[in-house]
């Protein structure tokens, strides 16, 4: 595996050595959007737990993908799953509140979402569930990693089970994880694993380690890793369709670009909406003196 100069954090490292016990083992909130009984989050789960951290899994009941930030109102069934296990009838962002508010008996060291089946990566962040667990825990004042293991459409329909290759990657995602905990632990010296206000997006191509081009630190690309398209499949009716995103797949700078070429991805959210400060400027500008658009008196 290489690295690249200037924008890698984690080289092979990563992945390859073993970990060591530099750092004390965390209390993690581990959840997901494919569900609490997904072979993706039983790859984090194992994994975590083999690394002797401290692992409550709050995860929703059924499939919650797409869900980004959503967050229901009323009444939500909470069920228990064996020890230290929950499954919340609502989206990713429930599980996590719920999970944060009334069954983790004190505040854990980092939230973990994922392994997702599918990327995540550019601008369809802002519409997975995977991503939006992350950010609601962030929210809460709590370190957040999505992980997202990538998928090949051509597989929907393999035999015996869909998407075999992405299967196959989860345990080294799941490998992947507990070395970049790992890493941020050590570095944080007992203290919050990532700065205020920031979650990590990791992405990890379905392929064998030996396949891998590397570990890159990467920004959001301006394209998602998945365009999505709607065609009409009767009168009335259209059916959500996904493809891979041509734009995003050439854009090297970024996210998008790097895990089509192999890479697995890290990229730092920021997880609100407040524009960057040239951009606000412009639109300031734009706009000029705001208190020429109070209302006047009839």
């Amino acid at each position: 595996m290489r690295m690249t100069g200037g924008r890698v954090a984690l080289g092979a490292a990563l992945l390859l050595v073993s970990v060591c016990a530099c750092a004390a083992p965390l209390t993690v909130l581990l959840t997901n959007d494919d569900g609490y009984d997904a072979p993706g989050l039983a790859a984090l789960r194992t994994a975590l737990l083999a690394a002797g951290h401290r692992v409550t899994v709050v995860a929703p009941l059924r499939q919650q993908s797409g869900s980004g930030v959503r967050l229901t109102l009323g009444e939500l069934a909470v069920r228990a799953e064996g020890e230290g296990a929950w499954a919340v009838d609502g989206s990713p962002a429930d599980a996590v509140a719920v999970g944060l508010t009334r069954l983790l008996p004190a505040r854990p060291d980092l939230v973990v979402s994922g392994a997702n089946l599918g990327q995540n990566l550019g601008t369809n962040v802002v519409s997975s569930g995977t991503v939006g667990a992350a950010v609601m825990a962030v929210q809460f004042g709590v370190p957040a990693i999505a992980v997202s293991v990538g998928l090949d459409l051509a597989e929907a329909h393999a035999k015996p089970a869909p998407f075999p290759s992405t299967t196959a990657a989860y345990p080294l995602a799941a490998s992947t994880v507990v070395r970049l905990v790992e890493r941020l632990a050590t570095a944080a010296r007992g203290g919050p694993l990532l700065p205020p206000d920031t979650l990590l997006n990791v992405n990890v191509p379905a392929r064998p380690a030996a396949a891998l081009a590397g570990v890159a630190l990467v920004p959001l690309g301006a394209h998602g890793g998945f365009r999505f398209d709607y065609p009409q499949v009767a009168e009335g009716r259209v059916r959500a369709a996904l493809d891979v995103d041509p734009d995003g797949a050439r854009d090297a700078r970024s996210d998008t670009g790097r895990f089509a070429a192999g890479w697995i991805t890290l990229s730092v959210l920021r997880p609100d909406w407040a524009a960057e400060g040239a951009r606000a400027a412009e639109v300031a500008t734009r706009l000029g003196d705001v208190a020429g658009l109070a209302p006047t008196a009839p």
